[in-house]
Formats: structure tokens, sequence, C-alpha cells
């Protein structure tokens, strides 16, 4: 009502061509009617601002909410450079109903949780630093907005962004899109991470993804407000404090190992910190342990320099080299982190670092400061052998694998 009010009120209405049409049923004939192209919007600022200062009632339009990627940061931008203290002119902004509020409303109750709106357009804002956001805002966990998702010009942006999600959510999360959305002829798609058609998706488009616990229902996306998981978590600790139990003694050496496999670490974030002979071994396992499945892993290699065989697959695409030294802040997002630089202050800030982003770490230098070690591997047709002395002594489990391997060669299962 208050928007309709100060429509109503305005001697000149200015907007987006597009826009203004939308509310043509809304004007009146005594009221002047500015419209104009896409990309004008500081000269309709600059306009609007003018028009206001002459002492004139002026409406300056946007879709969805004014206060949301349109038309009120650069009114007050401008202002601001005026040294505008309140008044001449006097500003009242109406909110309204954002674009993703009206795709979380049609598709159920996509945003129940904390979530969070980022623009793809990268006209104004670098895309590095979309980029950073983006990882920031999926390794938070939180339901995702993507706001100018794809254009004629912009094509790349929005598979980008799916790439980057994909290191940190299961292919089957939530996603709505949504095009024209509250108009005639509005298309509401649910579908999910795996299945989303990049193609379908233009600069009327509003793409919605669920977070891990999102989960489609009826054809409506549901983000649980987290108390029924709060209070299964509360009974469950009730229940484990209950429980009278001896604590173990402590253990030391491969006796306090606990041996698992891997299944989806190709869609993991993998860093490796360490371009030298070590550094290669470990990338070499990765890419060996992928190609069994002819999937490339994501493989993020920082260092100044590296062997030649590393080199060699960074200029065939299959790892990234960052060339340059470790820094604080590189294993943001990462699930799985191996520390071989050669300078144990380095390995040992790694360490702590991948202990604080959650990630998985493997030490070269110093086994005891990781989470894991790495095997000697022996595949066959049939089986995974691996053999580990939990770091101790690389070289011996590398002489039991391969007595390993003989003893199935002699029995003709190798």
């Amino acid at each position: 009502m208050a928007a309709q009010h100060h429509l109503r009120a305005a001697e000149v209405v200015i907007g987006y061509k597009f826009y203004v049409e939308l509310i043509r049923p809304l004007l009146t004939d005594h009221q002047e009617v500015v419209g104009s192209p896409m990309g004008e919007e500081i000269e309709r600022a600059r306009q609007a601002i003018a028009l206001a200062q002459q002492g004139r009632r002026v409406a300056l339009i946007s879709s969805g909410d004014v206060g949301i990627y349109a038309m009120a940061a650069p009114v007050f931008e401008l202002l601001h450079g005026q040294g505008w203290q309140g008044d001449d002119p006097r500003v009242f902004v109406t909110p309204g109903v954002s674009a993703l509020q009206a795709v979380a409303g049609r598709v159920g109750a996509a945003i129940g949780h904390d979530f969070c709106a980022i623009s793809l357009s990268d006209l104004l804002t670098p895309w590095p630093i979309i980029e950073r956001r983006i990882a920031a805002a999926a390794w938070g966990d939180f339901v995702i907005a993507f706001y100018n998702p794809r254009s004629r010009e912009r094509t790349w942006q929005l598979a980008r962004a799916v790439e980057i999600l994909r290191r940190f959510r299961a292919t089957s999360t939530p996603v709505a899109v949504a095009r024209n959305i509250t108009r005639h002829d509005e298309q509401v798609t649910v579908t999910t991470l795996q299945a989303l058609d990049i193609e379908a998706v233009d600069m009327f488009s509003l793409v919605l993804v669920g977070n891990s616990q999102s989960f489609i229902v009826a054809g409506h996306i549901v983000t649980p407000r987290g108390y029924a998981t709060a209070r299964l978590h509360e009974a469950a600790q009730g229940e484990s404090a209950k429980q009278d139990r001896a604590p173990d003694a402590p253990r030391s050496g491969v006796r306090a190992l606990y041996p698992i496999t891997l299944t989806r670490f190709t869609e993991a974030a993998i860093v490796v910190c360490g371009g030298g002979k070590v550094g290669e071994r470990k990338v070499r396992g990765l890419l060996d342990a992928a190609a069994e499945e002819g999937i490339s892993p994501r493989i993020r290699l920082i260092s100044p320099t590296a062997t030649e065989t590393l080199q060699q697959w960074a200029a065939e695409g299959r790892i990234d080299w960052e060339a340059r030294p470790y820094a604080a802040g590189d294993l943001f997002g990462a699930r799985l982190v191996f520390a071989a630089t050669s300078e144990r202050e380095v390995n040992a800030a790694i360490a702590q670092e991948a202990a604080a982003v959650g990630a998985f770490c493997n030490v070269a230098d110093a086994p005891e400061e990781g989470d894991f070690h790495v095997p000697a591997v022996l595949r066959t047709e049939e089986a995974l052998i691996a053999v580990s002395t939990g770091g101790a002594d690389p070289r011996r489990a590398v002489s039991y694998r391969d007595r390993i391997r003989s003893l199935l060669s002699q029995a003709g299962s190798y």
C-alpha cells in the first residue's frame, strides 16, 4: 500500500523502461514518465535527484525490493558525494518483495534456515571476489540465491558457480530455477544440482540452491529450521552421558589406526602444498586412484616451484598450479590437504589451518600432526591392498606391499 501511495503521489516516474511498462496500468495521464535502457542506472539516479532538488515529487522504481541489487544504492552513493545531510531532497525507501522471497515462497520453505544472495554479474564486481563469496557461502552451508545468473554476454559464470558448489554440496542438493517470478508468464522448476539445465537460465531467472539439509517433497523444497534436529542431538547426547564407559588407555603406533577408504574424494576440494618429489608423489597417488573411474579430481597445487612432472600435469589441466608459497587462508573450502613443503614451520602452519577449517590433513614430515597417513598401495582387478606403518617407516610399508605383490604373482592372482 505504501508503494502505491508514493507512486500515485509522484509527479515524475523514472525507471528501466521494461519495468515502467509493467506498472503502466497504475500510472495516470498527468504524470511524467521517463523510461531508460538497461545499464543507465547511475544516470537514472542522478536525474531523479536533480528533479527532486527542484522540488518535484519523484518515484524511482525497481523490480523486487529497491534496496537489493537495485536503485537505492546508487541514489545514496550520489547523495553522499554531494554532502547530503538528509534533506533537500528528502528520500523515502519503500521495501518490496524480493525475487528471492518470491521464489522461496513459490517452492515451499527453501529459506527456512540461514541464506544469502550473490549476484553473478561481474560488470561491477571483479569475478575473483564473486568466486570467493560463492566458496565462502558454500563452505558455510548457506542456502544461496544467485541473482543475474546468466545473460547473452555472460554465459560461463553460472557453470563455474555450480562447479564450486559441487565441491561442498551433494549432486542431489535441491535447486529451484524461477524465470519471470510473479509475472503472468512465470516458470518455476524444482530440480537438483546434478540435473540443473544451465542453458535454460537467463537474465530474467533466479537460481536458488538448498543447503546440505534441504530436501524435496512433492515438488517443494524444504530447508529444516533445525529445532527437531537439535532435540534429537540433545537426546543423543543425554543417552551418551548416561553410559558409564571407562576411558581407553592411550595407544600408539599402528594399533591406534583406523583404516578407511575414501569413495568420493574426487568430489572434494584437494590442496597439495609443496611441489617437490614428495608433493609429486601425493598428486600421483590421487590421479592414479581417480583414473580407475576415469574421473579428474579437483587438485590445487600451491608451491613457488614444481617438478617437471607436476608442471606437465598442470599444463594438461589435470591439476591447478598456483606458483607461489602457501599463505594463510589457502585452505578455505578444502576437504583434503597434503602438507609436503620442505619447511617444517610451514607444514605445521598448514596442519593448524587444516584443523581450523575442518579438513583432513596429511603432514609429510611429521605424520603425528596430521589426521591420516598415506599407505603403500597395491591395486589388482579384485582388491585394493594398503599397507601402513603409521608413518613411522614408509620404506618398510613399501617392502611389505612388494612382498604381497610377489606372493600374489606366484599364486597367479596378480
